[in-house]
């Protein structure tokens, strides 16, 4: 649910944003409206960077985010970086309607620092919760969060701009449910096992047994004291650094611009542009759970090894969505084009048994560090994305820029996850260790699969 909400405040500027900035020739938005809900005449470039300042942020605190985690409470952390950006998505209408573009840009830019805590808080409660072979379906459950949260705001924004409150009220339901979860989060969450008043003692034990040779409770670990040259210089690290780059480059991609080509291009109406541009992210809900179960069934009977098994997924959906991006860039049917991107989208929800845990099967000590550090880079490719759209799209009808743009969303997504299969792993790094000279470690666990 944290990462619903998160996801609401990410993606409601991508679709109201075409609302708040309907074009001259537009027959479907309501002109009246203009005489008690402002519209906006902002320039291409503009929106771009407005779409582009939320990642600016996001990029900014996910390492010192990871850090703090490993220090603080995590449940403190994440109810107040919720709870902040909940707020600051509340207050977006009134403040960009009386100060413009600057003032809605710092909000934007404020809620992606809070967002960067979100992925290195999760991954460390994570570790703290999940069986090895049950991983993947822990993941599934958590990271469905993104495409549920897409697909709610992406439709109900389409709905609500047509209604008689606008765009505005788009923004006040993302801080409004953000604000419940916090509530709720307070109430019912816990970092660890030993500190959830609702477990059950045989299901704690069973999880503790589970992670006894992998995981460590420490809690104070120095900065000194992470093996910061054995990250930086481990080849499957930075494999999962490349393909998670690649992922967001081409998932934002599609993410943010997609309403603006169904609305252009294929002269959708709001109301049914939401609904559209929300059909895939259905359909990822969907299809998250038996993905995640299939995959954990076949680690649990090695049909593969753990490295095969992550980088076949991974395979099925970057390969996979790629394949499609191009199709899309070609496609000349309204009807054709809308199941490609369905396609396109949901396909990539494979990667969830892929690199997205890929943290956690190389150090479960260091997970929510990991994450940190390739999610900053995968920041920067949300970043681009946007401002590499508003570079190459001068004309919003041109069918041929969008082409261009869907090509290269493809072979950035293409050739990350060929990285990743040469050089990624799913073994445990010799690195996981707190202290390597605690003789309770053995380097042998270390290096085995976890699984």
């Amino acid at each position: 649910m944290c990462v619903m909400c998160s996801f609401m405040h990410r993606v409601d500027l991508s679709m109201t944003i075409v609302a708040m900035n309907p074009e001259n020739n537009s027959s479907d938005y309501r002109r009246e409206m203009a005489e008690h809900i402002p519209v906006f005449r902002w320039p291409l470039p503009t929106r771009s960077a407005l779409l582009s300042s939320f990642f600016v942020g996001d990029l900014l605190t996910n390492v010192p985010g990871a850090l703090m985690a490993h220090r603080f409470q995590k449940k403190t952390l994440l109810a107040w970086t919720t709870a902040a950006s909940s707020v600051l998505a509340t207050i977006s209408p009134p403040v960009v309607i009386q100060f413009g573009v600057p003032a809605l840009m710092a909000i934007r830019f404020v809620q992606g620092t809070c967002a960067g805590f979100l992925f290195p808080i999760i991954h460390d409660v994570m570790v703290q919760w999940s069986p090895p072979d049950e991983r993947c379906r822990l993941a599934g459950f958590t990271f469905v969060g993104i495409p549920f949260g897409t697909m709610i705001t992406l439709y109900v924004a389409g709905v609500l701009c047509e209604g008689p409150l606008g765009w505005t009220t788009v923004y006040y339901l993302a801080g409004g449910v953000g604000l419940v979860w916090t509530v709720a989060w307070l109430l019912l969450g816990g970092d660890k096992l030993s500190e959830h008043r609702f477990i059950g003692q045989p299901e704690r034990d069973y999880i503790e047994a589970s992670l006894r040779d992998t995981v460590s409770h420490d809690n104070d670990t120095k900065v000194s004291d992470i093996p910061w040259k054995s990250i930086f210089t481990s080849l499957p690290f930075w494999a999962t650094s490349v393909v998670h780059t690649g992922h967001n480059f081409g998932f934002w991609l599609m993410l943010i611009e997609m309403p603006t080509y169904i609305h252009e291009v294929l002269e959708f109406d709001l109301e049914d542009d939401g609904m559209l541009s929300a059909a895939p992210y259905v359909a990822m809900t969907l299809l998250h759970f038996p993905v995640s179960y299939v995959a954990d069934s076949m680690n649990k009977r090695q049909m593969t090894t753990i490295t095969t098994s992550r980088k076949v997924w991974n395979t099925v959906g970057l390969w996979g969505s790629s394949a499609g991006l191009i199709a899309l860039g070609y496609a000349e049917d309204r009807i054709l084009t809308i199941v490609l991107y369905v396609f396109t989208v949901t396909i990539l929800c494979a990667s969830n048994s892929g690199f997205k845990i890929n943290h956690l099967d190389l150090s479960p000590n260091y997970a929510g560090l990991l994450i940190g550090l390739t999610n900053t880079f995968a920041s920067g490719a949300g970043l681009l994305a946007p401002l590499y759209v508003g570079y190459v799209i001068t004309d919003q009808t041109s069918v041929v820029q969008w082409r261009t743009v869907f090509i290269s969303g493809a072979v950035v997504m293409f050739a990350s996850n060929l990285f990743f299969v040469v050089y990624g792993s799913a073994k445990t790094q010799a690195w996981n260790s707190l202290n390597n000279d605690k003789p309770n470690m053995d380097k042998t666990k270390q290096e085995i699969e976890i699984f």
